[in-house]
């Protein structure tokens, strides 16, 4: 029999109240737990809402899981005050990610409960509720599909918090569809009103305090997708492929407004091409795509490599080999970024942590194509494409940088590996462009001198790019020992760590390649302890690391079973 651990630390969630939603795909948690969240913007409340669900339309596992706290937080806990589940096996699943004195609402009959969890339940004190939320939305006079509405304004109840900001923006969220908004309205109230809440909750849950504004609700990838379009942005090209499809359906949505031309390929082949293509003739385009996806993308990558094309390609991230597990998250891909593709040639690969960095270096990424003339690799990951944030604002938008201009050979040799660069116009001089290996002029050469000179020309802008980018950010006390290295959205659970009073700090690796390492190595001659954290299993950011500089971590904490880093899984590292 499997080891319980009945007592559980609340500690770290003193400024934090987790409302997890579960059940299974198909059951409409989405909803709900998109209208929790969103009323609690409303009311000023910082959120972090992210969902898990399986590769499945209906049936499985699935969840909502909304964070409040009263400052920006950036990542989930692990932990839950409150269990709202739809299905019996939901309730299975999840009953062990419960705090003390947590409260669980399930949404039907009892639940029979194992030995085990009956023990978990009486020594964290926990209390658990039964209600027929169908039963109750037709007594209400609403039909079996405002269930729903019946939980979250029970829900609303046990927050202690207005219901009419509750009905307002749950309306806002109906309106424009065919729905009884007076039944709609009845089911919150029935569900907020319902005797059992008085009869038999003895548990208290307080809220943090809320600030005095609401705050912008954003995913990582719809940031990614302003970004593009801050950018100058033109075309998308895509194929559907989890956790990349919202990118391509957020710019697909909004296209009308935007007039950005929207193509949805036939593979991942074609996408990457078309976004080529537009590169080559001066119109900055984007290709989005995850692991299986991006393989399929590497040829065309050499051959942007080698024409020296911009190129601008989202690689987002998702657990296992093969299909894996194709709606969890990881960060296995950051070797392939790096290394993918055949022959020698310089590439740029950035991470992204969170949504301000995602609207931020996805404009840094197409200036970076644009000015080098080499293709860009923006990394990110499922908890980030699909996690909602709430800041109260982004940042200032980036300056375009294109660098065209004219000259005399399009492989023109320079001192910085960067030739002219002019985009085919009638009028202008006409030039080669092609994937053999080539003169100055464009003109195909397997001479050897011709060969390693334009080798060693595209190799330099590796060295004149390394001039431009920034050393990887510090956050915390420059004083601290301890040190976590990483890149992506292990940055956050850290972050979340610190603002929960640990005495840590985290170095963010923002580029990844080419890579900068006199901070760490100052860190590493200090005696520092560093402490490598990634979300794969061999530690590819430490390898990459290794590979350009000699150092090698001694200590790792690594994570690789599809799950995000929670601010749990750092105290307990640190406490071990």
């Amino acid at each position: 029999m499997a080891k319980v651990i009945f007592q559980v630390d609340n500690n770290m969630y003193s400024n934090r109240t987790t409302i997890k939603i579960g059940g299974e795909s198909g059951q409409g948690i989405n909803t709900v737990g998109r209208m929790l969240n969103q009323a609690l913007n409303r009311l000023g409340f910082f959120t972090f809402a992210n969902r898990e669900y399986p590769s499945l339309i209906k049936g499985g596992v699935a969840s909502y899981q909304v964070d409040i706290a009263d400052k920006k937080i950036y990542a989930s806990a692990k932990k839950n005050n409150i269990l709202c589940t739809l299905s019996e096996k939901s309730f299975h699943t999840y009953i062990y990610d419960l705090l003390e004195n947590a409260i669980v609402i399930h949404d039907g009959k009892d639940v029979e409960l194992s030995p085990d969890e009956e023990i978990f339940v009486q020594k964290n004190n926990i209390q658990i509720i039964y209600l027929d939320s169908v039963k109750i939305a037709l007594e209400a006079g609403g039909i079996e599909i405002m269930a729903n509405v019946v939980l979250l304004g029970y829900i609303w109840k046990i927050l202690k918090l207005d219901v009419n900001i509750l009905i307002e923006e749950v309306l806002e969220l109906l309106e424009g569809k065919k729905i009884d908004i007076e039944a709609e309205k009845a089911c919150v109230l029935a569900g907020y009103n319902h005797p059992s809440y008085r009869d038999t909750l003895g548990q208290d849950i307080t809220l943090p305090s809320p600030s005095l504004s609401r705050k912008l609700l954003m995913s990582g990838n719809e940031a990614l997708a302003l970004g593009a379009l801050s950018a100058g942005m033109r075309a998308f090209y895509g194929y559907p492929m989890t956790p990349a499809t919202s990118i391509y359906k957020f710019i697909g949505e909004t296209a009308n407004e935007t007039k950005v031309v929207v193509k949805q390929a036939e593979n991942e082949i074609t996408a990457v091409q078309m976004a080529l293509g537009s590169m080559y003739m001066g119109t900055r385009a984007l290709t989005a795509t995850s692991g299986g996806g991006f393989d399929l993308m590497i040829e065309s990558i050499s051959c942007a490599g080698m024409s020296e094309t911009p190129l601008v390609i989202v690689l987002a991230q998702r657990i296992g080999p093969g299909t894996g597990v194709p709606t969890w998250t990881g960060s296995g891909d950051i070797y392939t970024a790096v290394r993918a593709g055949h022959g020698d040639f310089p590439r740029c690969v950035i991470s992204i942590s969170d949504i301000d960095s995602a609207f931020t270096l996805t404009q840094k990424a197409f200036n970076i194509a644009d000015k080098y003339q080499l293709p860009v690799i923006i990394l990110t990951e499922k908890q980030i494409a699909e996690a909602i944030y709430s800041t109260e604002n982004l940042p200032n938008i980036e300056k375009i940088e294109r660098e065209i201009s004219k000259g005399e050979n399009r492989y023109q040799t320079t001192d910085s590996g960067i030739s002219p660069r002019w985009i085919p116009t009638k009028g202008l001089k006409p030039y080669l462009h092609t994937s053999d290996e080539h003169t100055q002029e464009g003109y195909s050469t397997d001479i050897a001198q011709q060969v390693k000179e334009m080798s060693d020309k595209r190799e330099r802008k590796l060295e004149t790019l390394k001039t431009e980018i920034p050393e990887p950010q510090y956050f915390g006390n420059q004083d601290t020992e301890i040190i976590f290295v990483g890149s992506g959205s292990t940055k956050n659970a850290v972050l979340d760590a610190q603002a929960a009073g640990q005495n840590i700090a985290y170095l963010s690796y923002e580029y990844v390649y080419p890579l900068k390492t006199d901070k760490l190595l100052k860190l590493a001659n200090e005696n520092r302890r560093l402490i490598l954290i990634e979300n794969n299993q061999t530690g590819q950011l430490g390898k990459v690391i290794k590979e350009e500089c000699g150092y090698e971590f001694k200590e790792k904490l690594l994570k690789y079973d599809g799950r995000p880093f929670f601010i749990d899984d750092i105290l307990d590292y640190l406490n071990k």
